[in-house]
C-alpha cells in the first residue's frame, strides 16, 4: 500500500484526515487488512485485484471493475472494497465541457488497471472505447478481459477518426518528461487529449495538444476528486465539488515551479532567492547549477569553449531540474535561445519575464553581452521573452522589492 507525495497533502485539505503510507509485500496483504491498523484504507498497483480478493464485500462499481482501491471497515468487521478511481476519472473527462457520447475514444495501456477503469467510464458516457496495446499479447489479454474493443499501435492508422485520446500509461511522468505516448498528427478528428498522469502538470501530449489548439486536461483533478469520494467513504461527510476544485487548484499551485527569465543582468538570481524566501520554496539558480557541474564559470566556460557547448549544458540542466516541483528557478538571459528549453520549462512551470529597462542592464561578466551589445540581444530575444512568459513584471526599485511584487501577482492569478 503506497501513496504519492501529494496525497498526505489531499486528504488534510479535504478531510483533517492524517495519511500514512505502508508497504507490505504480497504475501502480508491479507493480514494488514484484517489488522487494526487502519481506519480506511487505499490500495495501489499492484494489490488493486489482490485486494478484491480478499474484501468480504464489493461496491457495485468495483465487482464491474474486479479491483478496488479504497477500503472500508463495516459495523460488524466486515471489510468493503470500493473504487473511486471511476468518480475521479469521470470527473476528469466531464470537466473538458464537451459533447463526447458516440465518438470514439482511443486509451493507451486501456489493458492496465488504471486503463480498465478509464475504459469503463468512457463506455458509460456513451463514448466508443478502444484499448490501445503495444503488444499483440497483451491486446488479446485485454480483448479477452473485456467487451471493448483492443488493438496495437501497428493498428492505429484505422483509428484516425478518434475524438478523444486519454493516456493511461506512465509515459511522460516525472522523470521521463517531456516524453509523449503518440503523435497527435495521427489522429486530424480529435477534440480533445486526457492526460492522467499529474507530474509533470503538462506531459509532452498535453503540451503537443496545447500546440495544436486542443482542449486537454492533467490527472491532478482525477488524484483529488478519487480521494474525495474515498473520505466520503471513510467519513461519511459529503466533499462538494466546489471543494474539490479548490483543492485541485490549491495544490496545483504550491506544486507548479516558478521559472524567472529575462534579460541578462535583469536581476533574476537576486529575485529568485527573494521570492523562494518569501514563498518557502527552494530556489535554484541554473547558472550556478551549471557552474558546479562544469567545474568552472560560466563566462570562462563560454569563452573556451564557445556558446553553443554552453547552450547544450543549459538544456541538460534544464531537463535534470525542470521536472522537479515546487521550485523557484533563476534561468540565464539565453535560455529563450533554444526552443526546446520552453517545453522543459512549461511541462511544470509559470514562467514569469522579469522586464529591466535596457539602461540598467550591465554587461560585465557577460561575454555574450559584451560581444553583441545589450540593444542587439535585446532586438534578438524580446519578443521571444513577451510570448514564452506567462506573467510579465516590471523591475522595482530593489529585488525584493521585485519579489513581493510578483507574490502578489501570482496571488492575483
Amino acid at each position: 500500500m503506497l501513496g504519492h507525495s501529494y496525497t498526505p497533502t489531499i486528504y488534510r485539505e479535504l478531510a483533517g484526515l492524517d495519511y500514512i503510507r505502508f508497504e507490505r509485500q504480497p504475501k502480508d496483504v491479507e493480514a494488514f487488512l484484517r489488522g487494526d491498523e487502519w481506519e480506511g484504507v487505499n490500495v495501489t498497483i499492484p494489490y488493486k485485484k489482490l485486494a478484491a480478493e480478499i474484501v468480504d464485500e464489493l461496491s457495485p462499481i468495483a465487482q464491474r471493475l474486479g479491483n478496488v482501491n479504497t477500503i472500508t471497515r463495516l459495523a460488524d468487521g466486515h471489510l468493503k472494497g470500493d473504487n473511486t478511481d471511476y468518480f475521479g476519472f469521470k470527473m476528469l473527462v466531464e470537466a473538458l465541457g464537451l459533447e463526447l457520447a458516440g465518438k470514439r475514444a482511443l486509451v493507451f495501456g486501456g489493458h492496465g488497471g488504471a486503463g480498465s477503469t478509464c475504459m469503463v467510464v468512457l463506455g458509460d458516457l456513451g463514448m466508443e472505447p478502444v484499448a490501445v496495446c503495444r503488444t499483440v499479447e497483451s491486446a488479446e489479454q485485454a480483448g479477452a478481459a473485456s467487451a471493448f474493443p483492443s488493438i496495437t499501435y501497428e493498428e492505429l492508422d484505422a483509428y484516425r477518426d478518434a475524438a478523444l485520446v486519454v493516456n493511461a500509461t506512465p509515459v511522460g511522468m516525472y522523470p521521463n518528461c517531456p516524453e509523449t505516448i503518440w503523435p497527435l498528427d495521427a489522429f486530424p478528428s480529435l477534440l480533445a487529449v486526457v492526460d492522467i498522469v499529474y507530474n509533470p502538470a503538462r506531459t509532452g501530449l498535453m503540451m503537443e495538444a496545447e500546440r495544436r489548439g486542443i482542449p486537454t486536461i492533467g490527472g491532478l483533478l482525477m488524484l483529488v476528486a478519487q480521494a474525495a469520494a474515498a473520505v466520503e467513504r471513510y467519513t461519511g461527510n459529503t466533499v462538494t465539488i466546489e471543494r474539490i476544485r479548490e483543492v485541485t487548484a490549491a495544490l496545483d499551485a504550491a506544486e507548479e515551479n516558478i521559472a524567472l527569465i529575462g534579460m541578462p543582468g535583469a536581476g533574476k538570481t537576486r529575485v529568485g532567492s527573494e521570492l523562494a524566501a518569501l514563498l518557502g520554496r527552494e530556489h535554484i539558480d541554473i547558472d550556478a547549477e551549471l557552474e558546479n557541474v562544469l567545474g568552472t564559470t560560466c563566462s570562462d566556460f563560454i569563452t573556451s569553449q564557445g556558446e553553443d557547448a554552453f547552450r547544450h549544458e543549459e538544456t541538460e540542466a534544464l531537463r535534470r531540474i525542470a521536472g522537479r516541483s515546487g521550485l523557484v528557478i533563476s534561468c540565464g538571459g539565453g535560455v529563450v535561445t533554444r526552443q526546446e528549453n520552453y517545453p522543459l520549462l512549461h511541462q511544470n512551470s509559470r514562467i514569469v519575464m522579469l522586464d529591466r529597462r535596457l539602461e540598467e542592464l550591465s554587461s560585465k561578466g557577460r561575454p555574450i553581452t559584451a560581444r553583441d551589445g545589450v540593444e542587439a540581444l535585446a532586438a534578438q530575444r524580446m519578443d521571444t521573452y513577451r510570448a514564452w512568459a506567462d506573467i510579465i513584471i516590471r523591475s522595482r526599485e530593489s529585488a525584493a522589492a521585485t519579489a513581493h511584487a510578483l507574490k502578489e501577482e501570482l496571488c492575483a492569478h
